[in-house]
C-alpha cells in the first residue's frame, strides 16, 4: 500500500521567516553606505524570484558590474546579521502550523539556501517545535533549482520522495522539489507572486501557511486529490444499472447520474492521500450495504473540477481486499468525456467535501 506524507519540508526565508522586508532594508542601508540610489520596493523579487542582477535592478546597465557587485556584499556583509537578529520574525501562524503538523506526527525539517544562523532566528524561538532534519548551504551539495538539499534531507530522515512534501516561496523552490521526485507547494508570502509560482508547476499555491492544513488530511484538513482520466473496463456501469443500486445513489447525489464511473489514474501523492481519507470522520460520506452478492462501497461526496468547470460528483469507494489505491472511480450527473471535451490524460482535481459543507 502506498504510504501517506510523513514530513513536511520548508524554506525558510519568506516561508517560515518574514524576512524578505529585512533583507530589503539590509539592502538600503548598504546603499546609503556606498552613496547610492535606495532599492525599490520590489526590488528582491526582481533579485531573487526574477533574477535580475542586483546591481542592473539598482543602478541599470553599468560596465563594472561585477566590481560593484562586490561592493554591495562587502557592504551588506558588514552590518547584515545585526540588522537581520533584531528585525525578523516569523509569520504570524508559523508556530501554530508547526505545533499543529508536529502534534499530528509529521516530521519537519528545514531546506534553505540560507545559513544556521538564520535558521537559529526561529529554532530558538519559544513554543518551536524541534526540526527533525535541517539543511542549509553549508550542508547541500549545491544550491536550488538542485534538489540536492531536499534529497540529502530525505537521506538523513530515511524517508522515499513520496514520503513528503516542499513548502517554498520561490520558482526554485518548486523546481528542486519537483527534480527531487516531492509534492510541493508554493507559497506567496515571500518575494514571488502567484503568477510568478504557477507556471511552475507546484501542486497548490498558498497564500497563508496557515492553509498549508487542508492539503494534509492527517492534520485535520480536507484532501484535494488529482489523477489522469483514463478507460475503465465498464464493470461500474453494469453494476450502476441495478434498480437498488440507481436509486441508493440518486439518493446520495440528490439526482440522476451518467450510467458509469469516470475513471482516474491518481497520482502517487493523491492515492496515498485517498487511502487516509476513507474514514476520515469530518468528511461528507456515504455507505452503501453489501446486498444480492455484491460488496460494501463507500462514496465520498466531492467536487470534481477540470479548469473553470466543476461539477459536484461521488468517489466511490468498492470494500473490497486489493483494490488498487491510486484508481479513482467517480459517480458524476452527466457525462465529462462529451461535456467538457476530455480525452485520455486529462488532469482533474477532485476535492473532498466536508459535512459542514453545502451538498445537493
Amino acid at each position: 500500500m502506498i504510504q501517506a506524507p510523513r514530513a513536511v519540508l520548508f524554506d525558510l526565508d519568506g516561508t517560515l521567516l518574514d524576512s524578505i522586508p529585512v533583507f530589503l532594508d539590509i539592502t538600503r542601508r548598504a546603499c546609503a553606505r556606498l552613496g547610492w540610489p535606495s532599492p525599490a520596493p520590489g526590488y528582491i523579487r526582481e533579485v531573487m524570484t526574477l533574477g535580475r542582477s542586483p546591481i542592473e535592478a539598482l543602478l541599470g546597465p553599468v560596465a563594472d558590474e561585477e566590481a560593484l557587485r562586490r561592493q554591495l556584499s562587502a557592504a551588506s556583509q558588514d552590518l547584515w546579521q545585526e540588522v537581520f537578529a533584531r528585525q525578523v520574525r516569523p509569520f504570524e501562524d508559523t508556530l501554530a502550523v508547526l505545533q499543529r503538523l508536529t502534534a499530528h506526527g509529521y516530521r519537519l525539517g528545514i531546506v534553505t539556501d540560507s545559513n544556521h544562523f538564520v535558521v537559529g532566528q526561529l529554532t530558538r524561538l519559544p513554543g518551536c517545535p524541534p526540526f527533525d532534519v535541517v539543511v542549509t548551504r553549508e550542508e547541500a551539495p549545491a544550491r536550488k533549482p538542485s534538489p540536492s538539499g531536499i534529497c540529502l534531507a530525505l537521506e538523513r530522515l530515511g524517508l522515499s520522495a513520496q514520503d513528503a512534501v516542499y513548502v517554498g516561496d520561490n520558482p526554485i523552490d518548486i523546481q528542486a522539489a519537483h527534480s527531487a521526485g516531492v509534492r510541493v507547494f508554493g507559497i506567496t508570502t515571500g518575494a514571488a507572486r502567484r503568477e510568478d509560482l504557477l507556471p511552475h508547476g507546484p501542486h497548490a499555491v498558498l497564500d497563508a501557511l496557515g492553509e498549508l492544513h487542508a492539503h494534509l488530511p492527517g492534520a485535520g484538513g480536507v484532501p484535494t486529490l488529482h489523477g489522469r482520466l483514463r478507460r475503465g473496463l465498464g464493470e461500474a456501469g453494469r453494476f450502476l444499472a441495478i434498480d437498488w443500486v440507481r436509486a441508493a445513489i440518486e439518493g446520495c447525489l440528490g439526482g440522476p447520474f451518467h450510467p458509469g464511473t469516470l475513471n482516474l489514474l491518481a497520482e502517487p501523492h493523491s492515492a496515498a492521500w485517498a487511502v487516509q481519507a476513507r474514514h476520515a470522520p469530518q468528511l461528507r460520506r456515504f455507505e452503501l450495504a453489501a446486498r444480492d452478492g455484491f460488496c460494501p462501497a463507500l462514496l465520498h461526496a466531492v467536487t470534481l473540477a477540470h479548469g473553470a468547470l466543476s461539477t459536484p460528483a461521488l468517489l466511490l469507494w468498492p470494500q473490497v481486499p486489493g483494490y488498487p489505491d491510486d484508481k479513482l472511480e467517480l459517480i458524476c450527473p452527466i457525462p465529462l468525456r462529451a461535456g467538457w471535451g476530455l480525452g485520455d490524460g486529462a488532469l482533474l482535481e477532485v476535492r473532498y467535501l466536508t459535512l459542514e459543507e453545502p451538498w445537493p
